[in-house]
């Protein structure tokens, strides 16, 4: 490589970190903000195109971003609850929010509000006459519970 080339490229890279640190190297919840403000804005300017250099940046800043929140310890500890939740419950509880249901709403396919208070307490689990129930009447997938 030519000494010259060789030269620019360095200092337009280390012109380029000097400006662009805290978004390749966050460190605080400021460095975090300003991560994810650049990425807004990126994307309002970027096209949509194979070969797009802001597209480049977008993926390095969102690389970044994704570390920094992977590092904090709630964080962690809230991908650890999620991965400790019965599938089956939180599509219960889903369907009972997004369909504004009560728990006696759902006699027909569970049986009492004490037993559906039961099964989303994690005393007690869905039977698969329930998933059947509850897959026949929303028609959904019985994946959705497991």
């Amino acid at each position: 490589m030519h000494t010259a080339t060789a030269k620019k490229l360095e200092t337009s890279f280390l012109s380029f970190f000097e400006t662009a640190h805290r978004a390749i190297e966050i460190n605080t919840e400021e460095d975090y903000e300003f991560a994810l403000d650049l990425v807004e804005h990126l994307m309002t300017k970027a096209e949509d195109r194979e070969g797009e250099p802001l597209l480049r940046m977008i993926d390095m800043v969102a690389d970044s971003i994704t570390k920094y929140e992977n590092s904090l310890e709630r964080v962690g500890s809230f991908f650890q609850k999620v991965e400790e939740i019965d599938p089956g419950v939180s599509t219960l509880r889903l369907l009972i929010d997004q369909h504004s249901l009560s728990y006696s709403d759902l006699k027909e396919e569970i049986g009492s509000k004490s037993l559906v208070s039961q099964i989303l307490s994690g005393s007690k689990n869905l039977t698969k006459t329930h998933i059947a129930n509850l897959t026949r009447r929303f028609r959904i997938s019985p994946e959705l519970f497991f």
